[in-house]
C-alpha cells in the first residue's frame, strides 16, 4: 500500500512543482522587464499639439521644431503619431503663451513642475476644475508599462497627487543618479605649485591666492551669477542651505540664519581679494564656461563631470579633479547638498485633448523594453550596437560625430533629450562620453550627505501654494539683492539687521511655517 500511494502521488507532485516553477519564472520576468507596446499605436495617423520648453542648444539644433530631430522622426514612423511642437526657451514664456492662447489649449503641456504652467493651484484642483485629465483610471489600461514602474516605492510619492490621483506622466530614470556636478579644480596647477587638494575654507583661500599670484588667474574661483545656485557646494560648510531646510524635524530658511552671514562674509573677503570674478553677477549660467578655464582665467569652478573631457579636447595638458565642498574644519560632516530626484519632468494631458487614451499608448511605448532602449540609445545598428553582454554601446555617430556634433548634440538629435517628453531613461548612457576618471567625480561630490534637506516630493495645498508664491516673490528678490550687495561690498555688513528685518517684513516666518506644516504632513504620511 505504501508503494501504491507513492506511485500515485509522485506524478502529481512533479506536475505541481513544474507549474510552480513556470509561475515563479513568469513572475520574476514580469517584475524584471516591461512588456513591449504594440506598434503602430494607431492605424489611423493621429496628431497632437505639445507645448514644451527646450534648451537653447537643442532649439538651435532643430530650429525650434523637434520634428527636425532624427529621434522624433523615427518615433513618428514607429507609432504613427505626429506631434505639433510648440516650443519655448523658458517656462515663463510657456505660461504666458498658454494663458494668452487659452482659446486653443494644446493637447499636451510639458513642464519641469506643475506650478511653472498652472501657477498656484494644485494638480488635484486643476483636475477638479477641468483643466487637465484625471489619468488615474486611464493609465493602468492604456499605459501598463508606465503604471508598473510608478508602483515602486521611491517613485510613487512623485507620480501620485496627495489625493492619490495620477495627474501627469513623469520622466523616470531607470536608476538613481549621484550628483553629476560640483566643484572642480585644476590638478596640474596644484601639482605645479606644490599645493595639496583644498579641504577647508582656509585651504581654499590659500590655493586661490596662489592661482591669482603665481598663475595670473584673474578669476581664480568661478562662481555663478547669483553666488549660490551651485548645488549648495560653497555654503554647505556653514551648515545652511540657500533655501528651506530642516534640522531634527524643524524647518529653517537658510538665508535668515547666522551661517548665511558667515558665508557672505567669506565671499566678500574673497571678492575684495580678487579671488572670484569681480563681474560674476553679470553672467547667466550655473556652470562654468570651459573657455575661461582653458584660457587660464579660472583654476577652480562649478561644473559637470563632462567638463574634463571638454577641456582635454582643447588642451591635453589640463588635468582636472573633483573636490568636495569646503568645510570650516577638516573633520566636519556636511549635511547640506542638493537632492536629486529620480524624475526630472512631466507632462499633462489637457482636458481639451480628444483622445487621451491614444496619447497614453504613444507615451507608454517609451516605457516599454523596446521603447525605453530606443529613447535612451536610439536605433540599433545605427547609433548603438550590443556588446558581448548585450549592453548597448554607442557608435561613432554619437561618440565621434563626423558632422562635428558634440556628444550631447548628437545625443539630442538621435535619442530622446532629457525631459522630452517623458520616458524610462537609462541615464548611464552619458557615462560613455567620459573616461572612468571623470565618472568617479560623482563619488567625490556624493561624500556630503543630504540629511538636512527637505524631500523633493514635499507638497502643498492650493492655499499654501498661493500664499508661498506671494511671499517668496518678495523674499527671493530681497535675498538676491542683499546677497549680491554684501558680497560685492555695495552694502556694509552693518546693514545686516536691515536685511533680516526686510525678510521678516516680507513674511518669511509665515513661509517657514507653511513649509513646516507640509513637512509635518510628509513625516506623518511616511511614519506608518
Amino acid at each position: 500500500m505504501k508503494h501504491k500511494y507513492r506511485n500515485y502521488y509522485f506524478p502529481v507532485l512533479i506536475c505541481i512543482i513544474f507549474c510552480l516553477c513556470i509561475f515563479l519564472v513568469r513572475h520574476a520576468f514580469s517584475v524584471r522587464t516591461q512588456t513591449n507596446a504594440s506598434l503602430p499605436v494607431t492605424e489611423v495617423r493621429q496628431s497632437f499639439s505639445f507645448l514644451n520648453t527646450i534648451d537653447s542648444e537643442l532649439s538651435e539644433l532643430c530650429n525650434g521644431d523637434l520634428n527636425n530631430t532624427v529621434f522624433f522622426q523615427e518615433l513618428e514612423n514607429r507609432t504613427n503619431i505626429h506631434i505639433d511642437w510648440i516650443t519655448s526657451l523658458s517656462n515663463l514664456q510657456i505660461q504666458n503663451r498658454f494663458e494668452q492662447n487659452s482659446d486653443s489649449v494644446p493637447d499636451l503641456i510639458g513642464a519641469g513642475n506643475f506650478s511653472s504652467i498652472y501657477g498656484n493651484i494644485s494638480a488635484d484642483d486643476a483636475i477638479a476644475q477641468g483643466d487637465i485629465c484625471d489619468l488615474t483610471e486611464l493609465v493602468p489600461k492604456y499605459a501598463p508599462n508606465y503604471y508598473k514602474i510608478i508602483q515602486q516605492k521611491d517613485i510613487k510619492d512623485i507620480a501620485y497627487t496627495d489625493s492619490g490621483r495620477i495627474a501627469a506622466v513623469y520622466s523616470i530614470k531607470q536608476n538613481s543618479q549621484k550628483p553629476w556636478c560640483g566643484l572642480q579644480i585644476r590638478k596640474d596647477w596644484l601639482d605645479e605649485l606644490g599645493l595639496e587638494i583644498p579641504v577647508t575654507y582656509d585651504d581654499w583661500e590659500t590655493v586661490l591666492t596662489a592661482f591669482k599670484e603665481r598663475k595670473g588667474a584673474t578669476a581664480p574661483l568661478w562662481i555663478s551669477y547669483n553666488a549660490y545656485a551651485q548645488d549648495e557646494s560653497l555654503n554647505a560648510g556653514f551648515g545652511v542651505s540657500y533655501d528651506f531646510f530642516q534640522m531634527d524635524g524643524k524647518v529653517f530658511y537658510g538665508p535668515a540664519r547666522q551661517g548665511w552671514k558667515d558665508y557672505l562674509t567669506l565671499m566678500n573677503r574673497w571678492y575684495q581679494k580678487g579671488l572670484i570674478d569681480v563681474d560674476y553677477m553679470t553672467g547667466n549660467s550655473t556652470y562654468a564656461d570651459s573657455k575661461m578655464i582653458a584660457s587660464g582665467t579660472s583654476g577652480a569652478w562649478f561644473g559637470m563631470y563632462t567638463m574634463p573631457s571638454d577641456l582635454s579636447a582643447k588642451d591635453q595638458n589640463i588635468k582636472v579633479i573633483a573636490v568636495s565642498p569646503p568645510k570650516l574644519n577638516e573633520h566636519d560632516t556636511l549635511h547640506i547638498q542638493k537632492k536629486y530626484s529620480i524624475s526630472d519632468n512631466m507632462f499633462y494631458i489637457s482636458s481639451e485633448c480628444e483622445h487621451p487614451e491614444i496619447v497614453l499608448k504613444w507615451i507608454d511605448y517609451l516605457f516599454s523594453d523596446e521603447g525605453s532602449r530606443f529613447a535612451s540609445y536610439g536605433t540599433e545598428g545605427k547609433t548603438y550596437t550590443l556588446d558581448k553582454d548585450q549592453n548597448p554601446v554607442f557608435t561613432d555617430l554619437i561618440l565621434h560625430n563626423s558632422d562635428g556634433l558634440t556628444f550631447y548634440q548628437a545625443l539630442k538629435n538621435y535619442t530622446l533629450a532629457p525631459g522630452l517628453p517623458s520616458a524610462y531613461i537609462d541615464w548611464k548612457r552619458e557615462l560613455q562620453c567620459v573616461p572612468p576618471s571623470s565618472a568617479v567625480m560623482c563619488d567625490v561630490w556624493a561624500s556630503t550627505d543630504t540629511s538636512y534637506m527637505l524631500p523633493v516630493s514635499l507638497s502643498f495645498t492650493s492655499e499654501e501654494r498661493t500664499r508661498l508664491s506671494q511671499i517668496m516673490a518678495n523674499v527671493n528678490s530681497c535675498m538676491y539683492e542683499y546677497t549680491t550687495a554684501f558680497i560685492t561690498g555695495i552694502k556694509s555688513f552693518d546693514n545686516y539687521e536691515e536685511y533680516l528685518n526686510t525678510l521678516k517684513k516680507n513674511k518669511i516666518d509665515e513661509a517657514v511655517q507653511i513649509y513646516q506644516n507640509a513637512y509635518d504632513r510628509y513625516l506623518a504620511k511616511h511614519s506608518s
